[in-house]
């Protein structure tokens, strides 16, 4: 893969991959791609991090070792593009023993509340 590049999708987003954050006071923040969804369902969401890291330039791989990730949530590609950033470069999640959140939930239908609350709590669930 070639760097730098502005992603269209998250169909073309790996996790590892790395862009730079523009700041106000002319400093830069990273953001890392933690996770990327099954793109049947969405090819323009995807799970993102903010690294524990800030410089005077934008970040490189190497600026990231060993750093962890402060905060993490579900966003739209937008979050890259709109902000001034791309995507710069690559470097494994592993290799600094970073993992992705475990926060995404299915997405339930209006019944489904209703039938964990009878199959929980002793009710009878009724068909979908």
């Amino acid at each position: 893969m070639k760097y730098p590049f502005i992603p269209k999708s998250s169909k073309s987003l790996v996790p590892g991959q790395f862009w730079s954050i523009p700041l106000s006071n002319g400093k830069f923040a990273c953001g890392r791609v933690m996770k990327v969804q099954d793109s049947r369902f969405n090819t323009r969401m995807f799970q993102a991090g903010l690294m524990d890291w800030v410089g005077d330039h934008p970040p490189t791989s190497d600026d990231l070792i060993g750093k962890a990730v402060v905060d993490q949530g579900a966003v739209h590609i937008k979050t890259i593009t709109e902000n001034g950033g791309e995507i710069i470069g690559c470097r494994e999640l592993s290799l600094d023993d970073l993992k992705p959140e475990q926060f995404f939930l299915p997405t339930w239908g209006f019944a489904v509340i209703v039938l964990v609350a009878e199959d929980r709590f002793g009710g009878t669930p009724r068909s979908a």
